[in-house]
């Protein structure tokens, strides 16, 4: 926390603690005196007196949001061609010269089409300024503003990050109806994410994303970004806007934001296919098909059989997919990756019938992502015939590129095992926003 708020933050409770002393120190709250007792570093039980977690917790969320609200921002988008709002969010300051720390996604509108959107910051006060885009990092779903005119106090960045069970204050404009603080508390990082995010114990809502996630030092030790269910919701971990600064600072950041996102976007899904490619596969039967499984701790799998006795035959599926994807847009999602495989087999169906079958299910996955013409091109295919391990194959595969971010394609394969009359295995793999090469 900057020294002016450490000193607000202090004088809030010194303040309670000398109107207090007036009338006795009996009638001192138990809450002020836990809160007092543990900047001196008593904690829990101190001198003779047990205190509530729940009424200390409010008064350190009261004073936190009280030395804090001058610094935390609505970051508007402003379209104008009406000039109206056309997306909100929160933001808050990073530093004495004025940067602005938000999400992404809550300004992508602008990065986008910078022609019809302008963006701006409203105050705590109401007052509104016109703010500039300083640095964005859309694999962490960051972005950093700069206003021209903004008192020198901020908000420090933490260091470090408590133990699980520790309390988190976050901080942020829900819904447009004021900013709000929220309490909850750190459960360490998401696993199994090909991402860093803190899982929070707080319901962040809709206009608080960017907002800052505080110690109860008041320092921020994430970011407000999204919410994943009742009493959950995820934080960007501070050291990824602590490297995006330093980056701001160094000057790193290329002024041509869509090749910036490009860039960005083609180094993380390459980073993501070495990944898959850097060890042997561990594999497991399907059937009579030997498929990998385990290819990267991000994907989840799931199985189910399928066969009855008036169908005629017998399926068993395994489906693996990240849920990882990266907002680029309102309508542009890019970096799923899945893999299906499919084992069918028939003791009754005419070689004919059991085609046909296989026609119905020789059909492409569904990507997340954009199906718009302003983003991406239309699928271009090709199908042919390829021998593996002796076995025919039936494989189509298919591209359709981004028209704003050269170099990026989503990709689509498609086999099928063709020789058998009785036997066959399906599969298909999908990714997007890879390069060709990659993919």
């Amino acid at each position: 926390m900057h020294r002016k708020n450490m000193s607000l933050f202090f004088k809030s409770r010194l303040t309670r603690l000398a109107r207090a002393l007036k009338v006795g120190l009996k009638k001192l709250s138990p809450a002020i005196w836990r809160s007092l007792l543990c900047r001196l570093g008593y904690t829990g039980l101190s001198m003779g007196v047990m205190f509530s977690s729940n009424a200390a917790g409010e008064t350190i969320a009261q004073s936190l949001f009280e030395a804090l609200q001058q610094q935390v921002f609505q970051v508007r988008v402003i379209d104008l061609g009406s000039g109206d709002k056309y997306s909100i969010g929160s933001g808050f300051q990073i530093s004495e010269d004025g940067l602005i720390a938000t999400n992404y996604h809550v300004i992508s509108a602008f990065v986008i089409e910078p022609e019809k959107y302008s963006l701006e910051i409203v105050a705590a006060n109401g007052d509104k300024q016109q703010v500039s885009l300083s640095a964005i990092d859309v694999i962490h779903d960051l972005a950093i503003l700069k206003a021209a005119a903004l008192d020198k106090n901020y908000i420090r960045l933490s260091r470090s990050i408590g133990g699980k069970g520790s309390r988190i204050y976050s901080i942020g404009n829900p819904l447009d109806l004021g900013m709000t603080i929220i309490e909850g508390n750190y459960n360490g990082l998401v696993k199994r994410s090909r991402y860093q995010k803190i899982l929070f114990s707080g319901s962040l809502n809709s206009g608080m994303s960017g907002g800052p996630a505080v110690s109860e030092s008041g320092n921020v030790v994430g970011i407000n970004v999204s919410k994943g269910g009742e009493q959950i919701s995820f934080l960007v971990p501070v050291v990824h806007l602590r490297a995006l600064l330093n980056k701001t600072r160094a000057a790193e950041i290329t002024p041509d934001f869509h090749e910036q996102v490009r860039k960005d976007l083609l180094a993380d899904q390459q980073m993501f296919a070495d990944a898959l490619l850097a060890s042997p596969f561990e594999e497991k039967q399907l059937g009579e098909l030997v498929i990998p499984v385990n290819l990267h701790p991000a994907l989840r799998c799931w199985g189910h059989s399928e066969g009855k006795e008036e169908e005629k035959y017998s399926a068993v599926h395994q489906h693996c997919r990240s849920d990882d994807n990266i907002f680029v847009a309102g309508d542009l999602i890019v970096g799923s990756f899945q893999y299906d495989a499919e084992w069918i087999s028939t003791e009754s169906l005419k070689p004919v019938q059991f085609y046909k079958l296989l026609q119905t299910r020789y059909v492409p996955g569904t990507l997340a992502g954009s199906q718009q013409e302003k983003h991406v091109t239309q699928y271009q295919c090709n199908t042919d015939f390829v021998e593996l391990k002796g076995l025919t194959w039936k494989a189509t595969s298919c591209y359709r590129a981004y028209k704003k971010f050269k170099g990026l394609f989503d990709a689509i394969l498609l086999m099928a095992l063709v020789e058998r009359n009785e036997k066959s295995a399906i599969i298909k793999v999908a990714a997007s926003g890879f390069s060709r090469t990659t993919s």
